[in-house]
């Protein structure tokens, strides 16, 4: 890539990816020496007023969504040149855990399951569709907490404002609704199922509907049943035939109605912490801020104590005026005794010599 673009108050340190519409960099909050994931649009895209919409709105949604599994946005804006937002970084993707361990256990896939539909039904509550759920918009925070991000092309549920092309569907094909593969209209029914298709990865290791054509994949979805999960996990197969079902109205419409399905197979879990960060090592800085997000204690730096010149300057005056008057008084005492000196002298050797003596005495 070229040079980093500049954003006052950020210092830009690694590209992490591309939405299409807007490039997401590493960055240092210098305000704040916090570590953050800056999105920027930039403004070769700021002629395209739909592309330019579509950010906006983003920023939006997310700053009115306010819930532990959602990704947070801690500041937008724009310079001359582009249109940035700020938001949480997180080291690990669930795509970047799926393709290192291949699968998830039960217990760990429903956890994450369960806090990324506590998340969803949180936003359809405020009426918002998130539209484009998938592995590489679930992050974990460095404790293990997964967060939902990427609300780019997510849709109010009230809104008659058109943000896609009429017949225009929007999403991933290979996680995405029967209705929204039809270029129907979305509610938050159909994230349901997107995280039905997600829960069946983490289950199995590979996605319910593969192929080597996107249309393929497109007609699996509308028209296929959910494939059956080996013999092992066969307790999960009425869970995502309810989740994944053709026919929306067979999908939890409510958090209620998911707790009445999962709660029977939930059980107490505790998700590991995320893994390392998808690229090699951090600066000193962003090193302390992982410290700082996973709440472990911070070593202090190694000159953090060390005093100011004006202060190592006052010490030294104050350590030399106590000097000379120790001197001053040693001085007066040697004067004012000068003639008793010999006699204390003698009087203290003859002292010595008897306790030498005696200790001799009694070997």
């Amino acid at each position: 890539m070229a040079a980093f673009p500049e954003i006052p108050g950020y210092e830009l340190k690694k590209f992490l990816g591309s939405g299409g519409a807007a490039d997401v960099f590493l960055a240092v909050d210098r305000r704040h020496s916090r570590l953050v994931a800056v999105k920027v649009l930039a403004r070769r895209r700021f002629a395209e007023s739909l592309v330019v919409r579509r950010f906006i709105k983003e920023a939006q949604t997310i700053s009115r969504l306010h819930h532990p599994n959602i990704v947070r946005i801690h500041a937008t804006g724009r310079t001359p040149e582009l249109r940035f937002m700020a938001m949480e970084f997180f080291p690990e993707s669930l795509k970047r855990r799926l393709q290192e361990r291949g699968r998830l256990v039960p217990d760990e896939a429903l956890a994450i399951a369960n806090q990324v539909a506590s998340a969803l039904y949180y936003a359809h509550g405020r009426g918002f569709v998130h539209r484009d759920v998938k592995p590489d918009n679930i992050m974990f925070r460095p404790d293990g907490t997964p967060v939902l991000l990427d609300f780019g092309i997510a849709r109010v549920l009230e809104s008659t404002t058109q943000l896609t092309r009429s017949g225009m569907s929007m999403g991933t094909p290979r996680y995405m609704s029967p209705e929204q593969l039809n270029a129907k209209r979305a509610d938050g029914r159909s994230d349901v199922y997107s995280l039905g298709v997600v829960l069946y990865e983490m289950l199995s290791g590979a996605p319910p509907f593969k192929g080597s054509q996107t249309m393929a994949v497109i007609m699996k979805h509308v028209t296929e049943p959910v494939p059956r999960l080996p013999g092992e996990l066969a307790a999960y197969q009425e869970l995502l035939d309810r989740l994944m079902a053709k026919e929306r109205a067979r999908r939890p419409a409510s958090e209620k109605e998911w707790q009445e399905l999962v709660k029977p197979l939930l059980r107490p879990f505790k998700l590991p912490k995320a893994g390392k960060p998808e690229f090699g090592d951090l600066p000193k800085a962003e090193e302390r801020e992982k410290t700082r997000q996973s709440g472990a204690p911070e070593a202090a730096p190694r000159r953090a104590a060390a005093p100011r010149p004006r202060q190592r300057r006052a010490n030294r005056r104050r350590l030399f005026l106590l000097n000379l008057l120790l001197v001053v008084a040693l001085a007066g005492w040697i004067f004012f005794n000068y003639e008793r000196i010999p006699g204390m002298i003698a009087s203290l050797a003859r002292t010595i010599i008897a306790w030498i003596s005696s200790l001799l005495a009694k070997i």
